[in-house]
């Protein structure tokens, strides 16, 4: 293992996520008129606070691609979640340049794009965080964090379960943008464990 490389990777990863998590805040706290209970993350990017939508996209991607590279050199066996978090990153890097369609207004090829991103984005990192957790029981590596991973990967499970029934049902359909950010919060959570852990690495 090139423990230096490790630690970039795990740096890389923290820094990512620290980036993409202080320009959601800052989108939070400015008026942009989206209530953080209704309205779907993406709306940043399509107000003229689009800019800090952009930085969070792409803080994520890099956070993704440096938990790709720091597990591929640090972990046995963690091919396939490798190769999740590099179609997530891939997906966060671009979607941005993909904005959503105006809630009500006419349905795009642009927007229909968005949905299909955001789609993969999920799917991988909520992939990605149950395949961890089940290479870790199975092979006994990290064996302290072990149940750490276990925890987010059935949060980020849960999360996108009730994002699905935020957007499709009228159950839930008030609670799109807590459901959503629920879920924005578990992957953050779960990037900034495996970078931690990147960084704290042994030597």
């Amino acid at each position: 293992m090139n423990v230096a490389e490790v630690h970039v990777a795990g740096a890389v990863t923290l820094a990512g996520v620290g980036c993409a998590g202080a320009s959601l805040a800052v989108l939070h706290v400015l008026p942009t008129g989206l209530s953080p209970l209704r309205n779907a993350v993406s709306q940043y990017g399509i107000n003229r606070y689009r800019t800090g939508y952009r930085v969070q996209t792409i803080s994520f991607a890099v956070a993704g691609a440096g938990a790709a590279v720091g597990l591929a050199t640090a972990l046995h066996g963690t091919g396939s979640v490798v190769a999740l978090l590099g179609i997530f990153a891939a997906a966060r890097l671009v979607i941005s340049w993909y904005p959503m369609d105006v809630p009500g207004g006419q349905r795009t090829r642009t927007g229909r794009t968005h949905l299909a991103l955001a789609v993969v984005t999920f799917a991988a990192i909520v992939a990605a965080g149950l395949r961890l957790a089940g290479i870790l029981a199975r092979t006994s590596q990290w064996p302290a964090d072990q149940r750490g991973f276990t925890v987010l990967g059935w949060l980020l499970l849960v999360a996108v379960v009730l994002t699905v029934l935020a957007g499709g049902g009228r159950a839930l359909g008030g609670y799109f943008g807590a459901a959503e950010r629920l879920l924005y919060a578990a992957f953050a959570a779960w990037l900034a464990l495996v970078g931690t852990l990147l960084v704290t690495a042994a030597r």
